[in-house]
């Protein structure tokens, strides 16, 4: 999909569910050891790794064009480890609860974001049919 017949929003549409897909993956891990001793829950981040992809591609350019576009291409989301929580006794960082609301949360979050790209397919078809 990261042809130049596509846009940079919908480049980016691609990133968002890319990272909503980690994240629900690191979540479902999270949920699964959360009996595990001694498991330390992961979380995943994304904003940070784009913004500093495309700092420092405007600083080493000069120009926004097409860098915009390779930063976008360069960004991937970063999986952390919270290696300072401990929820219970034998050291297991997992708050099921926390992890259920994120999961329902990202589940929506794909949604919307899904809806965004058959949006953005549909009108592009349109444009294409001349209709």
């Amino acid at each position: 999909m990261s042809s130049y017949l596509f846009s940079n929003s919908l480049l980016m549409l691609e990133r968002a569910m890319d990272y909503q897909w980690t994240k629900f993956s690191v979540i479902s891990d999270n949920i699964v050891n959360a009996e595990t001793p001694n498991y330390k829950p992961k979380y995943v981040t994304f904003e940070e790794a784009l913004d500093a992809s495309i700092r420092a591609s405007v600083r080493n350019t000069g120009r926004r064009g097409s860098t915009v576009r390779s930063a976008i291409l360069r960004s991937q989301p970063v999986v952390h480890v919270a290696e300072e929580e401990s929820m219970r006794m034998d050291d297991n960082g997992v708050n099921i609860i926390e992890q259920e609301t994120e999961a329902t949360r990202t589940a929506y979050q794909m949604q919307y974001t899904m809806d965004a790209i058959n949006s953005n397919l549909s009108l592009m078809r349109t444009l294409i049919r001349g209709q």
